[in-house]
């Protein structure tokens, strides 16, 4: 797949090409955001704060349209020279509009049975950033929570066309979010997730005026909310389950396979195959599990990587009590690298984190951790969720490699700094390129082991298990999606190289399944930043600085790893 225009064979320089580029960006990410109040909300921005996003044919084939004109008038451009942004932004545009053409040939929304981000969570996640500070704001929230009636409607029109044409979602991921379904339903109304906004009323509010929203946001939970999930809840334990496939992978549903390709090179960014991509997971994850073992030994350990994990697992030295000594021992490995960051970084975001606990109406089906960014618009810091459910299954060992992937120098510092690149387009500020994004926070897995940052020998286990786990990562998806592998096998394969919980196994691999080839791109990502970094070194020599790379690295927001590897393979210290 091309990933840069070719209408001119010779790169233009005129200014107003450039200007043309950086209006069609504007145009592409004000559409985007147009189609999606609900990103609108994540990003800080007030519009659309009483709707949901639309779903269904018509709005898809509107999209469509859209994004075919956006195509036309990329193709009437000159193309720009890639050394100037307004060059990058045009490739950037051409893979953008490229990819989103091709989506809906796929018909994943017939698929849309999701325990991480299904519209019933992501319901809940968007009212907790949405403002109540005045009137108006609270008028919004009610109407958004109003229009939930409609919008789970729509949900289930686009999942009921996948059941009548035999395209089912997995059978584990629809027990799932059931079991999340009855929660919620179950809950009552004050302790609704849905209810949170009341919780950030303002300290000024009156004792009458916090009554009266309480009485309005709990009114439409009730009469409309409520009904919705149930009414959700009911279409999918008689319409779906009974019907859902036990076989996990893509590859086992019609088109499957054509769309597990494109997945694959949207999340990589590559024109990796699956089977290219499986056999670099299994070299990846037999160098590591050598790395452990070359530990295992170090440590007197008797018996193999398997049994040395194993033994780490139950060992109670790494194991914490109490939901707070979870948040605490985060923070402070976070403080620590924070202070540590100028050796390695000349360009540091001023936009400040947070580390919080995951929402307990999540934190079942969630991962360890994962970060959100801070909004556009405000200056609120980007949150490090941690998972303190049953405090005990969590082995310490594993934190420090998760703060510096999720927070510094890993998610956080990339992506406030993308946010506050001057004179790029939201577009590229914004961009979501998973190879970059994820490749870049594992990267930093690495980077922090160079910087001296790992406390004792079984953190450093800690730190290998996460890279061996990456690696695993495209064995698994691959496996699953593209050779057929059952749920067990992906299962077994991660518990050898897991000290942890068996639900967090479990978690893990049904990530997978309802979302595929996003586990793909951390390897392939960090990969391709590590092999262009040593050949950066071999050619500047004395010129190279650690701080100066990753300063360009970062410096245009996310890229496609090919276009990524372009700029670095020009970059030059000094230069801009």
């Amino acid at each position: 797949m091309p990933t840069a225009p070719s209408s001119s064979p010779t790169p233009s320089k005129d200014p107003r090409t450039a200007a043309a580029v950086d209006a069609l960006a504007r145009d592409v990410w004000e559409a985007g955001l147009e189609e999606s109040p609900i990103w609108c909300t994540f990003l800080g921005d007030p519009r659309g704060a009483d709707r949901l996003d639309e779903r269904g044919p018509a709005a898809r084939a509107r999209r469509h349209a859209r994004t075919q004109a956006f195509q036309q008038r990329l193709a009437a451009l000159p193309s720009l020279p890639a050394t100037e942004e307004a060059g990058l932004t045009q490739r950037v545009l051409a893979r953008h509009l490229e990819e989103a053409l091709e989506e809906p040939t796929h018909r994943l929304w017939q698929l849309d049975v999701d325990q991480l981000f299904g519209p019933h969570l992501l319901l809940a996640q968007v009212l907790s950033l949405q403002p109540v500070g005045d009137p108006a704001a609270l008028a919004a929230v009610v109407a958004r929570l109003e229009g939930t009636g409609a919008w789970l409607a729509a949900w289930e029109a686009d999942v009921r066309e996948g059941v009548e044409a035999r395209r089912l979602p997995a059978r584990v991921a629809v027990e799932r979010v059931l079991a999340q379904l009855k929660g919620l339903c179950s809950a009552p109304v004050e302790a609704s997730p849905f209810a949170q906004p009341l919780a950030r009323l303002p300290g000024s509010t009156s004792a009458a005026d916090r009554a009266q929203a309480a009485a309005r946001v709990h009114a439409a939970i009730t009469r409309v909310v409520a009904p919705a999930l149930a009414r959700m809840a009911g279409f999918l334990e008689r319409e779906v389950l009974p019907h859902a496939r036990t076989q996990p992978g893509l590859c086992h549903v019609e088109g499957g396979a054509e769309a597990y390709r494109w997945r694959l090179r949207t999340q990589t960014t590559t024109h990796l195959t699956a089977q290219q991509v499986h056999d670099i997971g299994r070299e990846e994850l037999a160098g590591n599990l050598r790395e452990i073992e070359a530990i295992a030994r170090s440590e007197r350990h008797v018996g193999d990587v398997r049994s040395f994990l194993a033994a780490l697992g139950k060992d109670v030295r790494f194991r914490l009590a109490t939901r707070e000594q979870i948040l605490a021992r985060y923070r402070d490995i976070c403080a620590r690298m924070q202070a540590r960051l100028p050796e390695a970084f000349g360009i540091l975001p001023r936009r400040p984190f947070a580390v919080q606990p995951i929402e307990a109406y999540a934190e079942k089906d969630a991962p360890a951790a994962y970060y959100r960014p801070g909004p556009d618009s405000r200056p609120d810091p980007g949150v490090f969720y941690a998972n303190t459910r049953d405090p005990e299954t969590w082995p310490t060992y594993d934190f420090e490699a998760l703060c510096f992937h999720e927070a510094v120098p890993g998610h956080h510092l990339q992506v406030a700094l993308a946010q506050e690149l001057e004179g790029l387009p939201a577009l590229r500020r914004h961009g979501g390129f998973t190879a970059y994004v994820e490749g870049w926070a594992h990267y930093t897995e690495r980077l922090a082991d160079e910087m001296g940052m790992y406390s004792t020998p079984y953190d450093r286990v800690g730190m290998l298990t996460a890279q061996a786990w990456r690696a695993a990562r495209l064995v698994v998806d691959t496996g699953l999606h593209a050779l057929g592998w059952s749920r067990e096998q992906a299962v077994d394969l991660l518990d050898s190289i897991r000290g942890g919980s068996p639900d967090d196994v479990r978690n893990e691999v049904d990530r997978y399944i309802v979302w595929p080839g996003q586990a793909l791109s951390y390897k392939i990502g960090s990969r391709t930043i590590t092999e262009v970094r040593a050949r950066a070194k071999a050619r500047l020599g004395a010129r190279f600085t650690l701080a100066g790379f990753h300063d360009e690295v970062l410096r245009h927001g996310a890229l496609p790893l090919s276009l990524l590897e372009e700029v670095l393979e020009r970059w030059e210290p000094g230069a801009r």
